[in-house]
């Protein structure tokens, strides 16, 4: 049994795929479909925002066990590790909005200062 699908590419997409599946000598259904099924997905995170999501996994995991804690024993038990985690999670996202920022080009094709 088989399924047809529908995929849209771009124009330049598409002439890529077109060249590529010529230069494999397969139709082109044929290359996109090999290449789906053998090809490798690579994750394009660095090591520095992988690090940063775990992080962040972890405090949302340590905030639930928190908040769970919280109600068995009442908030104010445990209100100062909440807020601990919190102004830490706080600095983690500030961090990461540093990392990941990059300045956008003007349309005079110029580099900004950024310092």
């Amino acid at each position: 049994m088989s399924k047809s699908v529908t995929v849209k590419f771009s124009k330049p997409s598409y002439e890529a795929l077109r060249l590529r599946a010529r230069k494999a000598n397969r139709k082109l259904a044929e290359y996109i479909r090999e290449s789906a099924l053998n090809g490798e997905v690579v994750s394009g995170h660095n090591a520095e925002t992988v690090a940063i999501a775990k992080n962040l996994i972890g405090m949302a995991n340590n905030l639930n066990q928190l908040t769970k804690l919280s109600h068995q024993r009442g908030f104010h038990e445990t209100h100062e590790y909440v807020m601990d985690l919190l102004r830490r999670l706080k600095e983690i996202l500030g961090e990461y909005r540093q990392a990941s920022y990059k300045p956008k080009p003007n349309s005079m094709g110029r580099k900004e200062d950024t310092t």
